[in-house]
């Protein structure tokens, strides 16, 4: 009986070290800029098939939904990377200065913050596309609209403001990770 008790309760230890770990969103002091950096966990990732240029090709949108906290002052971002799987000497992506987000129906315009990445606060690249060139982009957002993002039916995204312009689908749905980024920035630990 002796031998049974510490087996039983190494078995049942083993066990719980053994859950997978609850993914939450990054935080870390930015040791360039000084801010706390907020990033969401998994970043959504949109895609664009481009199969008329070769096979198998498409160009993408990864859109990473990160906050900023300077002295308490809170900035709300997404840093949006366009990339393709295209030779970068094509030309297929050549921009991220308009990118619209339709959730639900309902356009979301983004407001570029007007500096790079490093100016806004963020000196590492956070969730870039890796092994690929990708164009970034920083982009104003607030709480809310992230919510409304993370519960809507349906997420596409377009590289210009142009209604006409083509959409980028949901290839990779983070949504619950958006959600967590949600829940975190708004204390809901």
């Amino acid at each position: 009986m002796r031998f049974v008790v510490p087996f039983v309760l190494g078995a049942l230890l083993a066990a719980c070290s053994s859950l997978p770990e609850r993914a939450e969103p990054a935080e870390y002091l930015d040791q360039r800029t000084g801010a706390t950096v907020t990033v969401v966990d998994h970043p959504l990732v949109f895609a664009r098939d481009r199969s008329e240029r070769a096979a198998n090709v498409r160009d993408y949108i990864t859109a990473v939904a990160s906050s900023i906290n300077r002295a308490g002052k809170i900035q709300y971002l997404w840093v949006v990377y366009v990339w393709s799987t295209l030779d970068a000497q094509s030309g297929a992506t050549t921009s991220a200065a308009n990118v619209v987000i339709t959730a639900d129906d309902r356009r979301i315009a983004l407001l570029p913050v007007g500096v790079n990445a490093v100016e806004a606060g963020i000196s590492v690249p956070v969730q870039a596309p890796a092994h690929v060139t990708a164009i970034s982009q920083v982009f104003a957002t607030d709480l809310p609209t992230l919510r409304f993002v993370a519960a809507a039916r349906s997420v596409r995204m377009q590289v210009s403001a142009d209604a006409g312009a083509p959409y980028y689908e949901l290839w990779d749905d983070q949504r619950e990770s958006l959600s967590r980024f949600v829940r975190f920035a708004s204390g809901e630990r």
